[in-house]
């Protein structure tokens, strides 16, 4: 006990005595979350040594995996320090205790997706920081992994109709969320009541559906509830999509085990205020205002190079619809690059049976001009099956 201690326990309290104050709450211990984002902080402000310790502490108490470490890029200052191994080697020996309890042929079909998720955005996140937003070398990653997350989807569709969803109680802790991430990159609104019993159940974050819900909604032309979904950059920033109840949204994020949206943007250089019910601080330019192009307006800035017959007959009926005898229509939505080169090609409205993986396969090869010079939202109908002349 400390002197100045004794003397406060010991000293007579008369009416000359001010009352002394109370001693301030004990702070909550942190949180996993909490400690690997001041562990990022204190690695940006080059305080390594609180960086590591912190990132020791998290390792300890959750479960991050040595892969999580390696690519995270705020990191790269830690990375030539011996402690750095030592932390990996720690995470490591923690993830193969954990996983010990589950079947290692599933664990190992489930890294293998999860690599091969990630594997051209990481090169994208470290193209973006080295040459700036929207960089070319950015887009080439994006790119190569365009052409991987149709084979992903169809794998994960595979494990779904065996397995369920494969979360806590089959995969465990570290790849719980592996299945979630090949869909939210191939988002479709048919996952989201498998996603919500998921979460219901316990084997996969409400903080991730909430993040497909967001995303669901941004491809309707919806506001977005949770603020986790950015818009294009302008000029080298990125903007915000619009949210519905937006004084509101820290309270949503915090129900589902989110941070408050103004930390969350600050990691895209965004400085954000909730607003409040009279008043917005936000300038208007931090947001996207998602707007999808009239028919005309598309056909007369980006035009299709060779039509749209020809187009159209390119789409295969795959051989199960065949049998189902299913038709209709496959919505796509997709951004025509300045270069007239498509973009982040996702299904808004399939019909399954393959024609949702067929209609990606023929607009990502498709070759468009585009005369605005800018990013340009569209969405396009694919009929399956296709009859020419109909």
């Amino acid at each position: 006990m400390s002197l100045t201690v004794a003397l406060m326990v010991t000293a007579p309290l008369t009416a000359q005595t001010p009352r002394l104050a109370e001693p301030p709450a004990r702070r909550l211990p942190a949180t996993v979350g909490e400690l690997y984002a001041e562990a990022r902080q204190a690695a940006l402000k080059q305080d390594a040594k609180t960086a590591l310790r912190q990132l020791n502490q998290a390792v300890a108490k959750g479960f991050i995996a040595a892969e999580t470490l390696e690519q995270e890029t705020d990191f790269a200052s830690l990375r030539k320090l011996p402690g750095w191994e030592r932390l990996l080697d720690s995470a490591r020996a923690r993830q193969r205790q954990h996983e010990s309890a589950f079947d290692p042929g599933l664990l190992a079909l489930m890294r293998k997706i999860r690599f091969q998720d990630q594997q051209y955005r990481v090169v994208a996140v470290e193209a973006e920081r080295q040459y700036g937003v929207d960089a070319p070398q950015m887009r080439a990653a994006m790119a190569k992994q365009d052409k991987l997350d149709p084979q992903l989807i169809r794998r994960v569709d595979s494990l779904l109709a065996i397995h369920g969803y494969p979360g806590r109680s089959k995969v465990g802790e570290y790849q719980q969320s592996t299945a979630f991430l090949v869909i939210q990159h191939n988002p479709d609104e048919k996952y989201l009541p498998l996603l919500t019993a998921a979460a219901d159940k316990g084997e996969v974050n409400w903080s991730a559906v909430a993040l497909f819900v967001d995303r669901i909604r941004g491809m309707k032309g919806e506001k977005q509830l949770y603020g986790s979904q950015l818009g294009p950059a302008v000029n080298g920033r990125y903007t915000l999509h619009p949210i519905e109840d937006e004084p509101k949204v820290n309270v949503r994020r915090a129900k589902v085990g989110l941070p408050p949206l103004e930390d969350y943007l600050k990691k895209w250089n965004i400085a954000y205020q909730v607003p409040t019910a009279t008043h917005n601080p936000n300038p208007p330019e931090l947001y996207t205002q998602p707007r999808l192009a009239t028919q005309e307006e598309e056909r007369s800035t980006v035009e299709l190079i060779g039509g749209y017959e020809v187009l159209y007959a390119r789409l295969q009926y795959p051989a199960a619809a065949r049998q189902q005898s299913l038709s209709g229509h496959v919505t796509v939505q997709l951004t025509i690059d300045p270069q007239g080169v498509p973009q982040n090609v996702t299904v808004v409205q399939g019909l399954g049976a393959g024609c949702d993986e067929e209609a990606l396969r023929v607009m990502r090869a498709a070759c468009f001009t585009n005369a605005s010079g800018q990013d340009h939202e569209i969405r396009m109908s694919l009929p399956f099956p296709y009859v020419e002349g109909k």
